[in-house]
């Protein structure tokens, strides 16, 4: 029997969908301190402390009792690295990482330690933490090709695909046949959208292991990002042929399906690449790479948006599957649905197997709408529940307390963090920002920097203290290191168009919306300032192409009005935006269509 996501999403580890405002902090690392707890602020807390403070334990210190003690404070220190190895092999990591921090402090660059908490990191969902004791380690001769994977494989995973580019390089200069490092850096490459030299990899690998379906489905990727769909005919037909040797069981099937659908709409047959998409559909409904795949695929299409049937079909076959729960319940608060996706996250929570990731999911989902002590909230109760707490999951919490203005609470949880200058000093710069000290705040984050200059957040943070001390130059200057560090780094963006449109200078802005559109095209808010800046800059090109992807985009009508309404009013006055939005038979009770309501007040009351 074909098992579904959702099915095999039960038996394995939970992963969190944090918001993309959380997932800066995922570079900060808990110490639990000699008590093995840290404290947070419950739902119904007083800002103040006292009763209202709830006790996070790290269960995995008190689970393993006289264990774990004997590991953490015995006096043979070979004894306790035997101990941690075993722990490592029967796959627990998280309770090794407090043992052998204790470890490093006497022997800060000793290469096996360095090793075993860069993979304790990594088997504990903390890559970006395990980036700097894998790079320590790695520079051992006799690790550097075992360490320099893992560390290639930290960068990836903590969202550094160029890097992990360069150090997949460094491995394969030193083993060049090892396929495990090929495979890593194909997708690297596929990350970082670098889809010539996709190619050329994706040829190396095959030369190895001909026929190998990981390396012939990473080039069909590249060739049809590309646009060269003959090419990608043959890879296609190689590709069905590998993946029939596979085990029944295998993941290739439904790959294949979407592969081949998306292959003959790239060809130029929308029509006949809608009904594989149908087939593949009714085939494997609850196969995450087909429905995502198809929801891109339709959003496109004519006729009416099938976003929400597609996933609520998956979430019957898959009912515990988180990225469908969450896409759904997106989808539904797009279309006016809120309270109706609100209950279905909630429900997740009782659900008997989500019980602490979907609250996880519920902040994301508040966080998104803005509504911060919603999601403070249903964080906490998340945190509460799971009793061992990655260190990404407490600094977003850190971060919701700051942005949620319990200042005091954040200050707690802020002194429990391991004393590493770089983790110590990002933080404490944001809780800097936010109590109106940019002076001190430039300090700690300028320190944190001296340290890891190429931190995407930290550098947007630096750039934000600048711009309040009236450093315009040097707000620039970080906003844009920030975005060459993450071109995903929204905040940034969002940061640099501010003082361009403030500077007067709009057109310098369109390149950098169109480096971030080009990886995230369907950003409805990005798309927003492009038609403006746009618009401002006389740029009709770019106008029209980001006016016609805002249109594709299910749900987006209404702001497509809004701000067309707006351009109109600016060249003719307020009377041509009112009959700009009056002229789109728009239902205005609809909540899809607030933003055009609300443009229309605005322009009938300058109207008079």
């Amino acid at each position: 029997m074909r098992r579904t996501a959702g099915q095999r999403s039960a038996s394995s580890a939970a992963s969190f969908f944090l918001p993309s405002k959380y997932s800066g902090w995922c570079y900060l690392a808990l110490s639990p301190g000699s008590a093995g707890r840290v404290k947070v602020l419950s739902p119904g807390g007083s800002r103040k402390g006292g009763s209202g403070l709830m006790e996070i334990r790290y269960g995995a210190w008190l689970a393993v009792g006289i264990a774990l003690a004997g590991l953490a404070c015995g006096p043979d220190p070979e004894a306790r690295l035997a101990e941690i190895r075993v722990r490592h092999e029967a796959g627990e990591f998280e309770p090794t990482l407090e043992p052998l921090r204790e470890l490093l402090k006497t022997t800060p660059d000793d290469p096996e330690l360095n090793h075993l908490y860069g993979v304790a990191l990594l088997g504990s969902s903390q890559p970006e933490l395990a980036i700097w004791p894998l790079r320590k380690a790695a520079q051992d001769p006799d690790r550097a090709i075992d360490d320099g994977l893992l560390l290639g494989l930290a960068l990836l995973r903590g969202g550094s695909a160029a890097d992990a580019v360069e150090q997949a390089h460094r491995v394969l200069a030193l083993a060049p046949e090892r396929v495990d490092v090929l495979r890593l850096l194909l997708k690297a490459r596929l990350d970082a959208k670098q889809h010539e030299e996709v190619l050329k990899d994706a040829a190396r690998l095959l030369a190895l292991e001909p026929d190998d379906p990981d390396a012939l489905m990473a080039r069909l990727q590249a060739l049809l990002s590309l646009d060269r769909a003959d090419e990608a005919e043959q890879t296609l037909a190689d590709l069905r042929a590998a993946a029939k040797n596979r085990p029944d069981d295998n993941p290739w099937p439904p790959r294949l399906c979407a592969a081949t659908a998306t292959f003959t709409k790239e060809k130029g047959d929308p029509d006949a690449a809608e009904e594989l998409w149908n087939e593949c559909l009714e085939e494997y409904p609850g196969e995450e790479v087909l429905v995502f795949g198809a929801i891109e695929f339709f959003a496109e299409r004519p006729g009416q948006p099938r976003a929400v049937e597609i996933l609520r079909r998956a979430h019957e076959v898959a009912p515990t599957h988180m990225p469908f729960l969450e896409a759904l319940a997106k989808r539904l608060a797009a279309s006016g649905e809120s309270a109706q996706a609100e209950e279905l996250l909630r429900a997740a929570t009782r659900d008997g197997v989500n019980d602490v990731q979907a609250w996880f999911t519920l902040a994301r989902y508040h966080e998104e709408r803005d509504e911060t002590l919603k999601a403070r909230d249903a964080m906490a109760q998340g945190l509460r529940l799971m009793g061992e707490a990655p260190a990404a999951l407490v600094a977003a919490y850190v971060d919701l307390l700051i942005r949620a203005g319990d200042y005091d609470e954040a200050e707690k949880l802020v002194a429990r963090f391991e004393p590493s200058q770089v983790m110590l000093n990002l933080l404490r710069g944001r809780l800097l920002l936010a109590r109106g000290q940019p002076a001190q705040a430039l300090e700690a984050l300028e320190e944190g920097l001296r340290l890891w200059p190429d931190h995407s957040v930290a550098r947007w943070l630096a750039g934000t203290a600048a711009e309040q001390l009236g450093d315009y130059d040097r707000a620039l200057e970080e906003y844009g290191e920030a975005v060459r560090n993450d071109r995903g780094n929204r905040d940034a963006v969002r940061s640099i168009l501010r003082l361009l449109e403030a500077q007067g200078i709009e057109r310098e802005a369109l390149p950098i919306l169109a480096r971030y559109l080009s990886e995230n095209p369907r950003d409805t808010e990005m798309l927003v300032q492009s038609i403006r800046f746009a618009a401002r800059a006389g740029d009709r090109g770019v106008l029209r192409h980001a006016t016609q992807t805002l249109r594709a985009i299910p749900g987006q009508r209404g702001v497509l009005v809004a701000e067309t309404a707006a351009i109109r009013a600016a060249n003719a006055g307020p009377a041509a935006g009112i009959e700009e939005i009056r002229a789109a038979a728009l239902d205005l009770t609809l909540p899809t269509h607030a933003a055009a309501l609300q443009r229309l007040l605005e322009f009938l009351v300058a109207d008079g």
